[in-house]
């Protein structure tokens, strides 16, 4: 194969990646067929063993850069931002609840169904489980910013839980007011996210 098919080859790739993550977000692996991703990629079905082992093994990789994406979007929250006392960890969970295309779902939210319930591993749960731990890792980072206080922490991880269980509560209820009342509240209790001896305002 010249260069210049193996460039294409690979820029054929990773449009199918990119095809799969966006139809996964949105309706769920077990929704999407083969079929679907290669029509949205503008290519046939027969290509798409050239790429793949199988639809499983495009489920990782789509996985790992949807988790990539989310990443990305919630590295763009400046921890000097308007909620600077709880390192803008409030920024990122109003970001979080907010209204946005099926294709934008959260990756924690759009794969958990595919990889729960099963009684064998699938390759996808590699990177799901890294994709979550990322993403918590530095949720935590921005909380615990500028401080050593493990109750911080603690508190940091019950509101990524929340955020979450609320979310998904929305999801599943159509947005019920009972279910956006979760979500402010948790939203409320990630604003008073502060480090230890120091209140909202910031005086001690």
């Amino acid at each position: 194969m010249g260069r210049s098919s193996a460039e294409q080859a690979q820029r054929n790739r990773a449009k199918v990646v990119e095809c799969a993550s966006r139809l996964f977000r949105a309706r769920g692996v077990e929704a999407v067929s083969v079929a679907d991703i290669m029509a949205a990629a503008g290519m046939t079905v027969g290509g798409f063993y050239k790429h793949f082992a199988s639809k499983e093994a495009l489920a990782r990789e789509a996985c790992a850069l949807s988790f990539a994406q989310a990443d990305e979007s919630w590295q763009g929250f400046p921890a000097h931002a308007e909620s600077r006392q709880d390192g803008g960890i409030s920024a990122i969970v109003r970001h979080y609840f907010r209204e946005r295309p099926a294709h934008l779902t959260c990756p924690m939210l759009a794969y958990a169904p595919h990889l729960s319930g099963g009684e064998t591993a699938v390759p996808a749960q590699d990177a799901y489980g890294e994709g979550v731990e990322k993403l918590l890792a530095g949720f935590l980072d921005r909380a615990g910013e500028g401080t050593d206080a493990p109750e911080r922490l603690r508190n940091a991880r019950i509101i990524f839980a929340a955020m979450i269980g609320a979310k998904l509560l929305a999801q599943a209820s159509g947005n019920a007011g009972w279910a956006r009342s979760l979500q402010d509240a948790v939203a409320e209790g990630a604003g008073g996210l502060c480090p230890e001896g120091q209140s909202a305002s910031g005086t001690s």
